[in-house]
């Protein structure tokens, strides 16, 4: 609902946050989250944005078993590649680390090739929202697509979490999860 009445021309980037404890489902939650994005065709791009890189391959795994033939899932081998991919029309659905997003940028990109990308309506879906808080990377991510809309997903919020994502989206705590027995 964010993404269908969000104004993608106001400068407002912040989509919200979603706190799920540990082992709730965070993962699976995420991919039907950027999959009923994609499927609406209220933006261009989804980008899984992962803090490590390592995650990638296993996120990649995940995604692809959910979804099974119902949408492609694009990986990313560099920035030059996440790069063209965002470009691309075919291209919904991609799972990059914080490290490759950040290295597509003014210093990096033809500026035809990055007005083309601006130019997108690009949802990103932050794992592990709590750690990408910190350093540069997502601040260049926010500056080069300044029309972008985030979305966090941690089992750990912090103060930063608020300024960097807006408000709470949906809460599961440890207490919950513990009353439903998980």
């Amino acid at each position: 609902d964010r993404v269908d009445r969000h104004d993608w021309d106001s400068g407002d980037e912040l989509g919200g946050y979603i706190w799920h404890t540990t082992g709730s489902g965070k993962t699976i939650t995420s991919f039907k989250t950027a999959q009923l994005i994609a499927d609406s065709h209220n933006a261009d791009k989804v980008v899984f944005l992962l803090d490590r890189v390592e995650l990638g391959t296993q996120s990649l795994e995940n995604y692809e078993s959910y979804g099974g033939d119902t949408i492609a899932v694009e990986d990313t081998s560099s920035a030059a590649n996440l790069a063209t991919l965002l470009k691309d029309k075919r291209s919904t659905l991609i799972v990059t680390s914080l490290h490759k997003m950040s290295r597509v940028n003014a210093e990096t990109t033809k500026k035809a090739d990055l007005d083309l990308i601006r130019s997108k309506r690009v949802v990103f879906i932050v794992d592990e929202a709590h750690r990408t808080t910190f350093g540069d990377m997502l601040a260049s991510v926010k500056h080069t697509l300044p029309n972008a809309l985030f979305f966090g997903f941690t089992g750990t919020p912090i103060d930063e979490t608020l300024a960097v994502f807006g408000g709470v989206v949906d809460k599961y705590t440890m207490k919950q999860a513990s009353d439903d027995g998980i």
